[in-house]
């Protein structure tokens, strides 16, 4: 559009005067300052555009209520937007703003301001004067510093400050009685807030308001050594604090890890520092359980033998090792720092050297210097010391304020393990009443003390629940007894409760000894820690058995090519995990992520009822999830190849794959798991990036190029598109899933022949279950965030039976029945209850027509899943119980349809075939799911009010860190 274009088109709209002009997608350089006779205009759209400055007569359109400028190259706000008293709606996201003028905070009738995407580094004080805003969005700025005054917008119901420098958080913010929603991901917090943040927004409030009692500064850092055996860690350490010199030292036992403080001063700053340093085995053979102690800020000593030479020492690989393990791009302040030590007189007989320059450039600013130090003489000890000093004070842990109370029961729990090395839950809890510290904020501390390694404790397992683990380098120990068991290797792995009794039970290991009580706590232990699982052998009388994955065979078994059958009506997909160098993008390993898996994915094993029937060794699997298809996962060379045949292998293939990247990502910080799709030229070795695939898909480029052989694909056939065609809607799924309901039944009653039974399916069964299960995962999956403070499944149903008739309706009464995230389930039917997880709440007309999007979509995904989910848990149910629950789903749809006509944004959900992808984050689906977080939070409040255990429901974590909430039956599955 020209300028002279434009202002014809103002001359137009101010004498006719116009509410509403949108000019967005257009070209436009520049406002004319002739915008300002537009005295009737409300809605003013002009996103998209090039636009740099915004004039100052724009202050002149006092009718204003919504300002769209998001999209553009504005640079700076100019104060004389406060003089638009109706403004309520201002939009200048994606932009190249740098600051917020105090002036905004005469803008009283804002409710939502959006000014994400910019270079904001400062939120003014001022701010806390938009009484009426409702909505904050500061995500992707450089904002290192919530203002306390915050606290006065009162209104406040979401506030977003993901990706952006903040390391504290105001204890103030606790006063936002009204928000809903806060986001503070991709933030450096102290470890103290990143992990109560991720438990949710109940446990932060309770824990910034200990913080407002009284605080206290902690100056702690944790000092890590790592290296080969008999490389002079232990020594070093002792030399470190002060400790007599041992001639002959005893090596570090296996994984155990010794764990002893010490004090450093740093000089310049006179700062008083503790350092906790753990002290690790360096056999080859615990280096992928050594990374479960690994940590994030923390500072690293890689110690080396100049007379071994640092190949033999490796010292390259136990940096890599720490390097993936903990480095996160997003958070440069809580990066480890690595010093690499030469030890055992490399000051007097340097009898090798190490390449200090290539070791830089492959580890960049990780590696802060090079030291020799004699740990017997303690010549180079003193210049060690001072660095160690100088880099902790450096750090922004250090320094860092916390609540009063949360020191006090830190101190009291390392008391505690110098002389015990478990307690009891309820010990614990006398310990908090002891120091006067309340009951909620006592079990937040718990949950805390967990998360940052300080103890073991897992709340929600029948055999944990009672029991903390004051020592977590006490489990490291039990565990190196079983990996150095030579009969356990010899059984590849397997290993009876017996043995494992006797193990860490032995008379000849001294005071090494564990008493028979914690024995079956070490065996969950190991399970929790994706290092063992219990497997269920043939023989009824048969010992119980864990299967220890580090030790399973090297070589593929001999009946893999059996198992491994294409069948009739199945087809193949594959998808090809490549793991990268988060730095350099260079092909890596993730070490240990096989063994892992298998622990992992045990449920899917064909030998979970009998387990001489699994197929498992050290490079790979084969996995069997029934309807769902079989898997051949394996590892070639770094990449992990997921390959599913099945009817429909999209679902069960996209939950592996999802399962594998997620680990990859939690796990190894420093490493970027990517997912490929192998090139369909049967010559052709190649692969092509699915993210690249997606993003030509939404850009209308029907084809891809594989960069090996050159060639163009189709995506269409690349992504499976037309595994399901465009008359697979949700209607004919639903009937054919109630056709085939009981025969559904009979399959799962018969478990003892279920290969059999699950031959016995149609394609067209199998089809439609596995696709109802897909729906039902992507729903949980991007729903994840409001699941930490709620539940996400509920069906709703006006109780006014003439609801419909209804036209101009202010408020309602409505009936709520929540449901089981796990079982897929309502409450009543699960507890026989037709009372239970049910309630009657007055809902305005606003709140439902904001929430009909996500309350159809989740009554359309219920309806796929609950023909399904009856069978899997044999919960009897006669079809009249099932009919009713069906026609209340329907009532949620037709309710919320009654509020939707006109609105498209739903229509792709249950209609038509493009929504079945799901790996484009950008469609409509995804977008309306995702911007319910605030609607879902609204009504765990108003369920609250009615019942705070959300009828029984319990909050879990499942092993990705995704919260769910489900049936006290179904707790212990996680």
């Amino acid at each position: 559009m020209t300028n002279d274009e434009l202002l014809d088109l103002i001359k137009k709209a101010k004498l006719e005067k116009w509410t509403k002009l949108d000019l967005s997608y257009n070209q436009i350089s520049e406002i004319p300052p002739e915008i300002a006779q537009l005295h009737s205009l409300r809605i003013l759209y002009l996103h998209n555009n090039q636009i740099s400055e915004i004039p100052p007569e724009i202050a002149q359109l006092h009718s204003l209520e919504i300002l769209d400028l998001h999209n553009n190259q504005i640079s700076n706000i100019p104060p004389e937007i406060a003089q638009l008293h109706s403004l309520e709606q201002l939009y200048l996201y994606n932009n190249q703003i740098s600051s917020i003028p105090p002036e905004i905070a005469q803008l009283h009738s804002l409710e939502q301001l959006y000014l994400y995407n910019n270079q904001i580094s400062n939120i003014p004080p001022e701010i806390a004067q938009l009484h009426s805003l409702q909505e904050l969005y500061l995500s992707n700025n450089q904002i290192s510093n919530i203002p306390p005054e915050i606290a006065q917008l009162h209104s406040l119901e979401q506030l977003y400050l993901s990706n952006n420098q903040i390391s504290n958080i105001p204890p103030e913010i606790t006063q936002l009685h009204s928000l809903e929603q806060l986001y503070l991901s991709n933030n450096p917090l102290n470890p103290e807030l990143q992990s109560i943040y991720e438990q949710g927004l109940k446990k932060l409030k309770i824990y910034l308001q200990s913080q407002q009692e009284k605080e206290i500064i902690l100056n702690e850092v944790k000092l890590i050594f790592v290296g080969e055996g008999e490389v002079g860690k232990t020594s070093l350490l002792a030399a470190l604090r002060g400790d007599e010199w041992i001639e002959n030292r005893p090596t570090t036992h296996g994984v155990e890890i010794d764990i002893k403080s010490l004090i450093l001063v740093d000089k310049e700053s006179n700062t008083e520092i503790t350092f906790n340093g753990w002290d690790f085995g360096g056999q080859n053979i615990y280096r992928y359980t050594h990374q479960m102690f690994f940590t994030t800020p923390a500072i690293y000593l890689a110690v080396w033998n100049p007379r071994r030479g640092p190949e033999n020492c490796r010292v390259d690989e136990w940096i890599k090792m720490i390097k993936h393990r903990t480095y996160d791009e997003k958070q440069e302040d809580y990066q480890p720092r690595i010093l690499v030590i030469a030890t055992h007189g490399g000051l007097k007989e340097r009898l090798d050297h190490i390449d200090e320059q290539l070791l830089r450039n492959e580890f960049d600013d990780l590696i802060v210097d090079f030291h020799h130090v004699d740990s017997y003489t303690t010549e180079g000890l003193e210049i060690l010391e001072n660095k160690l000093a100088k880099i902790a004070t450096e750090m922004p842990m250090i320094r860092r304020s916390v609540p009063a109370s949360w020191k006090i029961i830190l101190d009291t729990i390392r008391e505690k393990s110098q002389v015990n090395s478990w307690i009891t839950y309820e010990q614990f809890l006398e310990i908090c009443l002891y120091k006067k510290i309340d009951l909620a904020l006592a079990k937040t501390y718990l949950t805390l003390l967990n998360e940052l390694g300080y103890l073991i404790y897992y709340k929600h397992d029948p055999v944990l629940k009672d029991t903390i683990i004051l020592k977590p380098e006490w489990l490291s120990k039990a565990i190196s007894f079983v990996l150095e068991s030579r009969e356990v290797k010899n059984n590849f792995g397997l290993a009876t409760h017996q043995q494992l009794s006797e193990l860490w039970n032995d008379p000849k290991r001294g005071e090494d000894r564990y008493p028979e009580a914690l024995h079956p706590i070490f065996c969950k232990l190991m399970e929790r820690c994706d290092l063992s699982y219990q497997v269920e052998l043939p023989d009824v009388d048969a010992p119980p058995t864990n299967l220890i994955a580090q030790l399973v065979p090297s070589q593929r078994p001999q009946h893999w090519e059996n198992e491994w059958v294409l069948k009739s009506g199945d087809k193949e997909l594959t998808e090809v995990c490549r793991i990268t160098d988060v730095q350099t993008g260079r092909t890596e390993q993730a070490e240990g992520l096989i063994y892992r898996l298998i622990v992992r994915f045990h449920p899917y094993s064909l030998g979970r009822q009998n387990y001489n029937n699994s197929c498992h060794w050290k490079t790979g699997m084969l996995l069997d999830n029934g309807v769902e298809g079989r898997a051949f996962i394996e590892d070639r060379d770094g990449d992990i190849y997921i390959t599913v045949r099945a009817a429909y292998p999209k679902g069960f293939l996209g939950y592996l794959s999802s399962e594998i990247m997620g680990l990859v990502k939690r796990f190894w910080k420093g490493l970027d798991p990517r997912l490929y799709i192998p090139c369909p030229t049967d010559t052709c070795q190649g692969l092509i990036e699915k993210d690249e695939i997606i993003e030509s898909k939404q850009e209308e480029i029907p084809k891809v190029r594989c960069p090996v052989c050159r060639k163009f694909h189709k995506i269409d056939d690349l992504m499976a598109v037309n595994i399901i065609t465009e008359e697979w809607n949700q209607n004919k799924l639903i009937s054919i899933l109630e056709k085939h309901r009981q025969e559904m039944i009979r399959m799962n009653q018969s478990m003892n022949n279920l290969d059999a039974q699950v031959n016995n399916l149609s394609t067209e069964i199998k089809t439609s279950m596995t696709v109802s299960n897909e729906k039902f995962n992507f729903l949980l999956n991007t729903l994840s965030d409001p699941a930490k403070d709620g539940p996400r499944l509920f069906h709703i149903e006006p109780i006014n039976k003439n609801f419909f008739n209804l036209k101009n309706w202010i408020k309602e009464p409505f009936r709520i029945t929540l449901w089981c995230e796990h079982s897929r389930l309502p409450l009543p039917m699960i507890n026989n209850n037709d009372s239970s997880g049910v309630y009657e709440i007055e809902l305005t007309r606003e709140w439902f027509q904001k929430a009909s999007p996500i309350i159809r979509v989740i009554s359309t995904t219920l309806k796929l899943a609950l023909p399904v989910a009856i069978p899997t848990v044999k919960i009897n149910t006669d079809d009249t119980e099932y009919k009713a629950i069906a026609e209340q789903l329907e009532f949620g749809v037709k309710s919320t349809d009654s509020l939707l006509k006109g609105n498209d944004l739903l229509d792709k959900w249950g209609s038509k075939n493009d929504d079945w992808e799901y790996e484009s984050s950008g469609s409509n689906s995804v977008q309306v799911i995702k911007a319910s977080g605030s609607i879902l939070r609204q009504l765990h409040h108003l369920l609250q009010q009615k019942d705070p255990s959300f009828g029984g429901l319990e909050r879990v974590q499942n092993k990705r860190g995704d919260f769910l909430w489900v049936h006290p039956n179904y707790v212990q599955e996680y």
